[in-house]
């Protein structure tokens, strides 16, 4: 009987140990490699440009990773480049709209940031400040969001379990969005900010669901999602 109930101790003592470890190992391990699955470059242009055409700074940093994963040198199959992956015709535009018309370089990072703010705040005004919307503008078009919402479909389209790049794109950026937030939001400048701090001419460019999440909810979703992308490293399995 004894031995049955120091082995059962044992079990016990050996549960806690494991538990006792487990907790902070789960909990704290993400933070190390926030930085290796959110990259975060180009702060400062990142801070001084979202202020200057009044836009979130995470959401930059989202749209980069998403676009270039910070690089500056990106090319798509398509013919996008630089950070932001504008096309030629989208950038000439956008020069000529921040003053570097006709001399600029898309593959210098501080240009590429400039105009990627500039867009997004051109995109969250013509949609009245709709971050799917405009989201999906950036990277379908808006001839594409435009026939969609005059279809009445937009919201249906979007909100959908499709893999098509635009419905990914938009889910992406957003769950980047809310890591950029939440990871570097000292790095940011947005430690005190609330979404209804950026507005454009007196109107709140971004809707609520930016708004909705509590800041601990925001941590635990994040931490999730760190240790998915670990487990995904790590047990990935070789090809032949």
């Amino acid at each position: 009987m004894n031995k049955k109930r120091k082995l059962a101790n044992l079990y016990i003592s050996i549960l806690f140990v494991l538990f006792v470890i487990a907790f902070p190992v789960y909990y704290f391990v993400p933070k190390f490699f926030a930085g290796d699955v959110y990259p975060l470059k180009y702060t400062e242009w990142i801070v001084e440009y979202s202020n200057k055409y009044d836009v979130p700074p995470s959401l930059v940093a989202a749209v980069i990773m998403q676009e270039s994963r910070f690089n500056p040198k990106a090319v798509s199959p398509a013919g996008a480049r630089g950070l932001m992956q504008f096309m030629p015709g989208t950038a000439a535009t956008m020069a000529k709209e921040t003053g570097h018309w006709p001399k600029y370089d898309i593959f210098d990072a501080e240009t590429s940031i400039e105009f990627g703010a500039a867009h997004l705040r051109d995109l969250l005004i013509k949609y009245d400040g709709d971050l799917d919307q405009a989201l999906a503008g950036y990277n379908a078009g808006t001839g594409t969001v435009d026939r969609w919402v005059r279809a009445n479909i937009f919201e249906r389209v979007i909100n959908s379990s499709s893999k098509s790049e635009t419905v990914v794109y938009v889910r992406k950026v957003k769950q980047y969005e809310q890591a950029y937030r939440t990871i570097y939001a000292k790095e940011l400048g947005m430690e005190n900010s609330a979404p209804n701090d950026f507005k454009v001419d007196g109107k709140v460019m971004i809707e609520a669901d930016l708004r909705a999440t509590p800041p601990q909810e925001s941590e635990k979703q994040v931490r999730g999602f760190v240790w998915s992308q670990i487990f995904s490293n790590v047990f990935v399995l070789p090809s032949f």
